[in-house]
């Protein structure tokens, strides 16, 4: 069922006549020719934060809203592309379920084009109130045009999920929340609010901020103690009983409540200013109510929010590998005290009025301290070193130490089940400490399970529709710098060549077709190519390949490309590791079923630095390989096992391709062959 909400804003009092004023400037200021107006800049510390950062059009920040002007002379620049589209081709060339979405999507028309809709006795409140937003997040600095937002550079995604009149249904802003985490949203923003509850948004709120994004919401204005009285989505946090959503309660000139301004000590995190805000809006020369591209004055917690947003923004473009809770923590820890006089009025603003350049200080805290993300390229010991066996054994994985000793054995699907087991290890809770993350082989159902180091499980999903029974194969990695493990899963033979991403509990976080729709199976793994937060994902054809090693990033964007064994090999297997300690990984291509058993290992950029034999030649069972460094010597080994018909031998190899070591995980005379994986 579709709940309808209608935007609460405080309605535009007047426009002020545009007189520019003289400006003196700090080292980092801006010049644009209203920055006098903006009187709100100086007091969040903007200009002292802008010494340190001004913004990344690497960050997007989606904004949920009535429309956007896409030709606004101050936010032309800064709107998302989406660099994969086609503009006008009629064709969904991302392959995301949206034709021609360049430049965000209408939720409400169902189409490319996130503009409002200029009617007849349009509300030029709500017509422009997406672009009043804008530009306070992202309005483009030193242009010699209009105003300046918060971040000098970054990528505003537009998505429209009001209409003309400001009322929206709670399944358009579900659809939007799942389009902007899905396309790589670090930032949303909800400047509207609701008063009954929708079960179905709070938790697709929830997912989104377990995606790692930062979810930033208005409080809402009527004067209304959210204590007593619910106001959404700002306080679904009280239902889901954990801090997902960042509340904002809109303060004035003099740092007190806005006369307007909802508030309540469980659902407002930190307050912003929200009175007599000058700003960019909606334009249109052929309309005379929209004659102007500027106005003022704008009041609104609708307004607080995006200033948050913006911060938030600000905070991810210097530290990516910030997590949800450490943005939050470092606005809320990072404010100045509100001027009330009571204490009890100064709780019921949060923990203060935002201050932007101290969160920046208390960010690189906790980017640099303890709860960061964790890079691949960054381990230097590996903890845990798994392996099950292949189709015809029971489903037992086996953690074993350096020497082959058994540290941990469990049975990973019911006994009976002689599919296979194919095996990765990740954070994927974020505890800091390693899980295991089985799938089913060929005749199992698509199932994903979780387990602890104990083989005690965690959780489970259906990673494909239940009745497939091609087989999964799984790995791990923090595709998106948030500091967890997501999971990838792709199909073996039979399947469709999708990858598809999820967090923990199963939750779809992305999907793409590295080579395509096909039936052949896709094998990957993730790596970081490029030394920054987030890892890339890696993948190859397991047969029928021509050799080629894709890299994409998280989002499923195509980032460059490997060719192994000269293409004469037709199936490949694949792990990443750093082996030379440039903080980049490398890419180890192992041969697969029905070739001799080589390995090869390439750089980023493609060029093959180490070929050798890991087997007898007379083998063609495939080779499962690994990198890691088990027994802690602080230097990287590559691990080779046999994918079939060999015995459950582990070979060692030194990053010279010497080797120097070896075990049988399981009964050396058994003949399954199998799987292993390496945290």
């Amino acid at each position: 069922m579709k709940r309808y909400f209608v935007l609460k804003i405080a309605v535009i009092l007047t426009i002020l006549a545009m007189v520019v004023f003289p400006l003196l400037v700090s080292a980092r200021d801006v010049q644009d020719p209203f920055r006098p107006e903006l009187w709100y800049l100086d007091q969040i510390s903007a200009p002292a934060a802008w010494e340190i950062e001004t913004g990344s059009d690497e960050t997007i920040v989606a904004v949920l809203d009535a429309g956007f002007d896409l030709d606004h002379e101050d936010l032309l620049l800064q709107y998302w592309n989406n660099k994969i589209e086609v503009a006008g081709n009629g064709k969904d060339d991302d392959n995301n379920g949206y034709e021609d979405d360049v430049r965000g999507w209408d939720f409400v028309d169902d189409d490319w084009d996130p503009s409002p809709d200029i009617e007849d006795g349009v509300s030029d409140t709500v017509a422009s109130h997406g672009t009043v937003i804008a530009g306070i997040i992202g309005a483009t600095a030193n242009n010699g045009l209009g105003v300046t937002g918060i971040n000098w550079n970054v990528a505003l995604m537009p998505l429209r999920v009001l209409d003309e009149r400001g009322v929206g249904s709670t399944t358009d802003v579900r659809r939007a929340i799942v389009y902007a985490v899905e396309n790589g949203a670090d930032v949303i923003n909800l400047s509207f609010t609701f008063t009954q509850t929708d079960e179905r948004l709070r938790e697709t709120i929830v997912w989104a901020y377990e995606q790692g994004v930062v979810v930033v919401a208005a409080i809402g204005n009527g004067g209304v103690d959210t204590d007593v009285t619910p106001i959404y989505p700002a306080c679904f946090d009280l239902e889901l009983h954990v801090n997902a959503i960042i509340g904002v309660a809109a303060t004035n000139k003099e740092d007190v409540k806005a006369s307007f301004s909802n508030f309540g000590t469980r659902c407002v995190d930190l307050s912003a200013p929200g009175t007599d805000l000058f700003t960019a809006v909606y334009h249109d020369d052929e309309d005379i109510s929209f004659s102007t591209s500027y106005a003022s004055p704008w009041e609104g917690t609708s307004l607080a929010a995006p200033m948050v947003s913006g911060a938030a923004a600000l905070l991810r473009s210097a530290y990516p590998s910030l997590t949800p809770d450490q943005v939050r923590n470092a606005l809320k820890l990072s404010v100045d005290p509100s001027a009330e006089t009571s204490l009890e009025a100064r709780v019921r603003l949060g923990a203060g009025r935002l201050n932007l350049e101290r969160a920046l200080t208390f960010a690189e805290t906790f980017a640099n301290g303890a709860g960061a993300s964790r890079a691949l390229s960054e381990r230097t010991t590996s903890g845990s070193f798994v392996a099950a066996q292949a189709a015809g054994s029971e489903s037992v994985v086996r953690k074993v130490n350096g020497r082959g000793e058994i540290l941990t054995e469990f049975q990973a699907y019911p006994t009976g089940f002689k599919g296979g087991v194919r095996l990765a290890m990740g954070d994927v809770n974020g505890d800091g400490t390693e899980e295991i993350i089985t799938g089913a082989g060929p005749s199992g159902g698509p199932q994903v399970r979780i387990f602890d180091l104990e083989g005690v499980p965690m959780g489970q999903f259906f990673a494909f529709d239940e009745g497939d029974r091609a087989g999964i194969f799984v790995a791990t990695g923090d595709v998106n710098g948030d500091g967890v493990d997501e999971i990838l899963v792709t199909s073996d033979q039979g399947g469709t060549g999708q990858v598809r991403i999820f967090n923990r509990y199963g939750h779809l976080k992305g999907a793409y077709f590295p080579f395509g729709r096909t039936n052949r199976p896709v094998r990957l793994t993730t790596g970081n190519m490029d030394a920054d937060a987030e890892v890339e994902i890696v993948s190859v054809l397991g047969a029928g390949s021509d050799g080629r090693v894709l890299i994409h990033d998280g989002n499923g964007r195509y980032v460059n490309s490997i060719t192994a064994f000269n293409t004469s090999v037709s199936a490949l297997s694949l792990a990443t590791v750093d082996l030379d300690g440039d903080s980049r990984d490398e890419v180890i291509v192992a041969s697969g079923v029905g070739h001799s058993p080589q390995v090869s290992v390439y750089n980023s950029s493609g060029e093959e630095r180490l070929k050798f034999f890991v087997f007898p030649l007379a083998f063609s069972g495939g080779i499962e390989v690994a990198g890691g460094d088990i027994d802690q010597n602080g230097a990287i080994e590559i691990y080779v096992f046999p994918q079939s018909t060999g015995g459950p031998h582990v070979r060692i190899f030194s990053s010279e391709a010497n080797i120097i070591g070896g075990f049988f995980a399981f009964d050396p005379f058994s003949r399954f062959g199998g799987t292993i994986a390496i945290w």
